[in-house]
């Protein structure tokens, strides 16, 4: 039986974790053998592994360690991972994040004799920040990873994004996530039974991590310019919760948002909602769109870095970025980062366009099926059994 190997910061939830996380089950469904390997002992149950996956944790760092803390832990990761990969014979590790990706390195520097795969979540420029932990980790990333043996990009803009500010000679694919499009499909008909959806109301939903890049504080002041029957719903957990709850108060709109936290089942929330909303600063390939589109619900997204235009307007050019209007694009509509204006003619463009909401959803449906589970996983095994 083929053994394949994963490498990730923590079993905790978000993107990288879920997307890891159809792929191991799918993969176990094949009959393959498994081992994740895990720098911290974190986990929740929002992404649940099949009980055959083995699991191996290499230390007891946790999420409320600082950042810097967890960079300076590397060498010690990678010295670890090196011994394990060693005395397992494992011949391939591919990595998963940021701190999994360079401890992956690492350990082949130090000698552990494996092939390292890498794959990249998130667009370049948005670990380009100004903390002493940002530009470490940035640093390292400059000179490190022109040692992987292959990289993996979630989307083709941040391909291109990652080698104009890294300009280093490395293997490197681009993989979209895939989706179980029949699961999604099944959970988004589960009842709701712990929120009530009124029909006179219309509802603009997000899903996320409640953080600055994702901007939840830009939609959540558009409901002031907007008619009082429309309300919006938030899914996700995060720091800014507190801040979000105070800033609801300070506008009055408490009645009109509803922070209903994380949820095992979003889906079905999505999928009783009129429109979802994407407002982040930054991405890397946002599941969250493909997912609402395999929910039937049409989407407005930031025409950020990286993935929205990709995903909503496949037949632009990518490397375009809208600075100001909004773009009826072929799978949903863009906007302009932090353009309130923009947001807010996005929004009133689409409840008030039946026909344009059904063009998107018929559309959506078709477009969902180019991220089927079972074309991306043949992509992975592609590259995963080379090893």
């Amino acid at each position: 039986m083929k053994k394949i190997t994963f490498f990730i910061n923590s079993l905790t939830s978000g993107g990288a974790q879920k997307v890891l996380s159809v792929i191991i089950s799918e993969l176990i469904t094949q009959q393959y053998a498994v081992e994740l390997i895990a720098i911290e002992k974190e986990e929740d149950n929002v992404h649940t592994l099949p009980l055959e996956v083995k699991r191996t944790y290499l230390s007891n760092l946790s999420k409320d360690d600082s950042n810097l803390k967890k960079l300076l832990y590397l060498p010690y990761i990678a010295l670890k991972l090196k011994r394990h990969i060693q005395k397992h014979n494992i011949p391939l590790v591919q990595s998963h994040i940021s701190r999994a990706n360079l401890s992956n390195i690492l350990a082949k520097l130090f000698g552990a004799g494996h092939q390292v795969q890498v794959v990249e979540s998130t667009s370049i420029s948005n670990r380009m920040g100004k903390s002493f932990a940002q530009r470490i980790n940035f640093f390292l990333i400059q000179h490190l990873y022109k040692y992987a043996d292959l990289i993996v990009f979630k989307a083709k803009r941040m391909q291109s994004e990652f080698f104009t500010h890294i300009p280093i000679k490395v293997q490197s694919v681009v993989i979209n996530n895939p989706y179980d499009i029949t699961s999604i499909e099944e959970y988004s008909q589960e009842a709701i039974l712990d929120f009530n959806f009124e029909q006179t109301k219309q509802y603009i939903i997000t899903v996320g991590r409640l953080t600055k890049i994702k901007q939840q504080q830009s939609m959540i002041k558009s409901l002031l310019a907007l008619d009082e029957r429309i309300e919006l719903i938030i899914i996700g957990d995060g720091e800014l919760k507190e801040e979000l709850v105070t800033y609801i108060k300070q506008l009055n709109l408490n009645h009109r948002v509803h922070l209903l936290g994380k949820k095992s089942n979003p889906f079905k929330y999505v999928n009783a909602s009129n429109i979802f909303l994407l407002s982040s600063r930054g991405e890397g390939f946002p599941n969250v769109l493909i997912e609402s589109m395999i929910c039937k619900t049409p989407v407005i997204s930031t025409d950020c870095i990286s993935g929205p235009r990709e995903i909503l307007a496949p037949s632009s050019n990518i490397a375009f970025q809208l600075k100001e209007n909004i773009e009826l694009a072929e799978y949903g509509i863009l906007y302009p980062i932090d353009d309130e204006k923009a947001l807010l003619t996005a929004i009133n463009t689409l409840l008030n366009d039946s026909q344009l909401q059904a063009d998107y959803i018929r559309k959506g449906i078709k477009k969902s099926q180019e991220y089927a589970l079972a074309k991306i996983i043949k992509q992975y095994k592609e590259i995963l059994l080379q090893g």
